[in-house]
């Protein structure tokens, strides 16, 4: 992983570790790593997201770049423009399912997928160095794009059947969904019933989204709806909901999607990309269909390079993060809410993901250093004796905030979260030592 950028992208708190300095630096170096490129950005409705977004076009402009600015756009949507209008490179200004507070930087290149890791070092360097400046009449300008509309076109096409006499509720969580997903499901011919819309930028994610589940149960129950589908702040994940108030999340997903194409004779390599996280049950349901699980690090970057290496057409993370590369190259929670839909239109979705799961648990611990913590040999033995009583045992560092996650999976809850809180403690205890 590179130094300023995480697993997402460069995160921070707006204005503190992320400030319009570094946003201009971004720019900027980007305008050295391909000369007179093509940007176009994007943003969430953040607060912080105009100033960061400006500066970022200010650092692009004045080294002789021309920016094709979006506007309040998903960020799958930006990964599409890139493409379709030839550019070289696409930033969001997001921080995806973070706080309000926060905000990042995700930049992708020409083929509309994030920046690999050797490309990071080299902006990475560019931004440590000297600012680049073009002559007085060779700046860039900015140009504005369009986009919305014709992103909810391109959106609502990928459905292959109305969903006329179904009804759908979806949490937006204050965020770049707002104004895309409702329409769309109602171009389908949806009955919608929706919620997170605000645009005001402070109440992003906030008790909403797809890290609030019960609040999409809560919605589809009350309304009687077919499914509900939460996003994120930048609407590239999707956590839904079935008729009856289950969560299905990315694991289930990606087993519904993959058995549909395999049920069709349309899964070309027999593959699904998950990761470390991927329940086992998961695993097993696909087994059983025939399909083998690969299985990468945590970010959906690391899943999208083995699904390209793979040929895979299916591919994410429990956290919502799907990836379906007959339409994508990267996670599109909109476009995910859409196809499934289409399926829950022929079939209740409580059918679809009747897969039966392990019990999992997760926690996480803010701390100062993470590679410090990592790094001590009293905690790394500590968690291989823990490891002896549980299926799994994952403990990380975050790649988009300074804490340390903690995940477990065995055969009960209980023995799930014993491991996980041990941990937890003895993280705790080193950092308050």
């Amino acid at each position: 992983m590179s130094e300023l950028f995480g697993t997402d992208g460069i995160r921070g708190v707006a204005g503190e570790e992320l400030s319009s300095r570094t946003a201009f630096a971004l720019g900027n170096a980007l305008a050295r790593l391909k000369q007179e490129p093509l940007v176009v950005v994007g943003e969430d409705t953040r607060v912080s997201s105009d100033m960061l977004a400006l500066a970022l076009s200010a650092g692009v402009t004045s080294g002789g770049g021309t920016v094709l600015w979006g506007g309040v756009l998903p960020t799958a949507a930006i990964s599409r423009f890139v493409v379709e209008k030839k550019a070289d490179f696409g930033v969001v200004v997001s921080a995806s399912h973070n706080p309000a507070k926060y905000n990042g930087l995700k930049v992708f290149g020409k083929d509309g997928r994030k920046l690999a890791e050797k490309q990071e070092r080299r902006v990475e360097h560019y931004m440590r160095s000297e600012y680049s400046f073009a002559g007085p009449l060779s700046m860039g300008r900015l140009n504005f794009l369009q986009g919305e509309e014709e992103y909810i076109a391109w959106l609502a096409g990928c459905c292959a059947r109305s969903l006329k006499g179904k009804k759908f509720a979806v949490d937006c969580a204050n965020g770049a969904a707002g104004r895309i997903a409702p329409e769309v499901f109602r171009r389908l011919g949806a009955e919608v019933v929706a919620s997170g819309t605000n645009r005001g930028g402070l109440d992003v994610n906030e008790g909403c989204g797809a890290l609030h589940p019960e609040r999409i149960r809560a919605m589809t129950l009350e309304s009687g709806a077919d499914a509900g589908f939460a996003y994120d702040g930048d609407a590239d994940r999707l956590i839904a909901c079935d008729e009856k108030g289950n969560v299905v999340d990315g694991d289930k997903i990606i087993c519904i999607f993959a058995a549909k194409l395999k049920k069709d004779g349309k899964l070309r390599e027999n593959v699904v990309v998950g990761t470390s996280h991927t329940n086992t049950g998961a695993e097993e349901y696909l087994k059983k269909l025939g399909i083998r699980l690969i299985r990468t690090d945590i970010g959906d970057k690391y899943v999208s390079d083995a699904m390209q290496k793979s040929g895979a057409q299916v591919g994410g993370e429990q956290s919502g993060h799907v990836i379906l590369s007959d339409y994508a190259v990267t996670g599109d929670g909109i476009l995910t809410s859409v196809k499934l839909a289409e399926l829950a239109a022929g079939k209740k979705l409580s059918r679809l993901a009747d897969i039966k799961l392990l019990p999992q648990y997760n926690a996480c611990v803010r701390v100062k250093d993470k590679v410090r913590v990592l790094g001590d040999e009293h905690l790394r033995d500590f968690i291989d004796r823990t490891r002896g009583g549980v299926s799994r045992l994952v403990v990380r560092a975050s790649g988009t905030e300074p804490v340390v996650r903690i995940f477990a999976e065995a055969e009960s809850m209980k023995q799930a979260k014993y491991a996980v809180e041990r941990i937890k403690a003895e993280i705790s205890a080193a950092e308050e030592g």
